[in-house]
């Protein structure tokens, strides 16, 4: 089991390589078979290649993250940040930027890989 200050790490590094937008780095800190329902109620996405298309979709989106305090659970595995992300949306043809206030809720394994990421936001949680 990972101690909370171990897990902040790990997550906190994993926001810093979404920044980064290197999908190599981001696939990295997941296990192979790790699940990212985003919005949670939506279809849950699982595999390593569904995590690069998701991934590849937030590069492409020109995703930026600005998370805020981690809070670790005294499960030994869970970390949940609530965060403002800012992104292009893709679908819109002027390519506007949104922002979506969301909170993040990843679980690591012992060995410290990310196996679930469950982003929390709704139609109201969004803006320009």
């Amino acid at each position: 089991m990972l101690d909370e200050q171990k897990r902040k790490e790990i997550v906190a590094e994993y926001f810093r390589k979404v920044n980064e937008g290197d999908v190599d780095a981001i696939l990295e800190l997941f296990t192979e078979d790790a699940t990212i329902e985003d919005p949670v109620g939506k279809d849950v996405r699982e595999g390593r290649a569904a995590q690069r298309e998701y991934f590849n979709s937030n590069v492409t989106a020109e995703v930026k993250v600005e998370p805020g305090h981690l809070s670790a659970g005294q499960d030994g595995k869970s970390v949940a940040v609530a965060l403002a992300a800012e992104m292009t949306n893709i679908l819109d043809p002027n390519k506007t930027r949104v922002k979506i206030n969301a909170v993040d809720v990843l679980t690591l394994t012992p060995e410290g890989k990310i196996d679930s990421l469950r982003v929390f936001w709704g139609m109201t949680d969004i803006g320009l």
